[in-house]
Order: C-alpha cells, then structure tokens, then sequence
C-alpha cells in the first residue's frame, strides 16, 4: 500500500473516531443547559420578581452605585491621577453612568413587563 493510501486511511479513521467519541464526550455538559443550575437561580422569576419589587440585591441601585463610586476613586488613587486627570476620568464615567441608566431603564421595564405577566 502506498503511503498516500495510508494516510488517507489513518485520516480518515481518526476523524470517525474523533465523531464517534465527540457526542459521548459531550452529552453529560449539554445537560447542564437545561437544569436548575444553568445561570444560578435566574429561572426564578418569583424571586427576580419579588426582588425587583423590592430594590433588593441586584436592584439596589444606591448601594451599587456607591460601591462603584468607591472602586472608581481608589482606581483613581492607585493612577495616581491629578486634578486635571481626575476631572476626565470623572467625565468619561458620568458618561458611562449615563448610558448604563438608560440601558438599564430599558432593562426594568422588561422586567416589569415579565413580572406583570407572570401574576396573571
């Protein structure tokens, strides 16, 4: 047998093992999309519901936001930014607020819209 044929044949073996295993290999992962566990407990509409209704954790916007003012100004520490510097940084962050608010406007309102579904 030539040595082309050979490797033709070696080939494409391989290949129909690598297909043959691939499913095996991958059945027990793809249950895990379907399950309880896929994304934590965002399944639980009650619960995101509730805490949407609530302000509690993820909806907390004041204590976001000061946790996030926090991390910003020890950033701006470690940069060791200057008044000019600090200003710009204070300025490109406003403007990211700015627009994760109106993201997030758009957000809540399709949460609440889900959430005034699910009662019904």
């Amino acid at each position: 047998m030539s040595h082309r044929k050979t490797s033709t044949i070696t080939a494409s073996l391989l290949a129909t093992a690598l297909f043959a295993a691939s499913p095996a290999l991958m059945a027990g992962q793809h249950s895990k999309h379907h399950g309880e566990n896929y994304r934590g407990n965002h399944h639980n509409m009650t619960e995101m519901c509730d805490n949407m209704r609530g302000g509690k954790g993820r909806f907390n916007m004041e204590e976001r936001q000061a946790k996030m003012a926090e991390h910003r100004e020890a950033m701006a520490e470690r940069l060791k930014l200057n008044d000019e510097q600090r200003g710009i940084w204070n300025e490109i962050h406003q403007e990211r607020r700015q627009h994760h608010e109106k993201r997030m406007g758009n957000w809540q309102k399709k949460m609440e819209k889900r959430c005034n579904n699910q009662k019904k």
